[in-house]
This record gives structure tokens, C-alpha cells and sequence, in this order.
């Protein structure tokens, strides 16, 4: 089976097609590099927003939009991302406890070990 010959032309250089739109408002990333980051009046509201409800629902998803001057999409990745990160710490809390407690059980059972030998 024959495979169609490339086209080269001396005109037009095989960019990918990011660098090719010069007046993109686009990174090389995908990124839109005027990205704001929210106010810390708005992360406030949020944390606090989040402290009483880690779910969000619809209404208050709209209600807080409204409130912050963002978007519903930009309030629920906020959400979902917060989620991630607390989610994380919970993780890392319990890992600690346990370690703990593992730590107390082995050295009992050391000490026991040490009071068997001796006996």
C-alpha cells in the first residue's frame, strides 16, 4: 500500500500550530498569560465558604459567584481543588496518628520481648 507523499511547501514552515498564531492571546502552553489570581477577599470568602460546606451546591455555587464577582466554573474548580488539598492533609493526619500508635504498640512489644528473654 502506497502512503501519500508529504506536501513541503518553501512558503510555509511546519510550525505547530500555537506558534503559528502570533496574535493568540495564548501561551506555548495553552495558557492564557493574563490569568488572575483571585483577591485575598476572595480566597476569604471562599476558606470560610468551604469551612461550613466542603460540598457545594448549585444555589450556593451561583450565590457565591454572584457575591465574588467569578464565574460558577471558577467557584466549583476552586471547590474541587480545595477538596484535593484537604483530602491530602486528612490523609497525612491519619498517617501520622497511625504511625504513632504504631510506634507506642512496637516498643510495648519490645519491652515484652526483652521481659520473656529475661525470664
Amino acid at each position: 500500500m502506497k502512503q501519500p507523499a508529504m506536501q513541503t511547501s518553501t512558503q510555509h514552515t511546519m510550525l505547530p500550530t500555537f506558534l503559528e498564531k502570533s496574535n493568540s492571546s495564548m501561551n506555548i502552553y495553552g495558557q492564557d498569560p493574563k490569568k488572575k489570581r483571585l483577591s485575598s477577599e476572595q480566597l476569604e470568602s471562599l476558606e470560610n465558604s468551604f469551612q461550613e460546606e466542603i460540598k457545594l451546591d448549585p444555589d450556593r455555587k451561583m450565590k457565591l459567584a454572584r457575591e465574588l464577582g467569578l464565574q460558577p466554573r471558577q467557584i466549583a474548580v476552586w471547590f474541587q481543588n480545595r477538596r484535593a488539598r484537604w483530602k491530602g492533609k486528612q490523609l497525612e493526619r491519619l498517617y501520622d496518628a497511625l504511625k504513632q500508635e504504631f510506634d507506642v504498640v512496637s516498643r510495648e512489644k519490645h519491652k515484652l520481648q526483652q521481659e520473656v528473654l529475661l525470664h
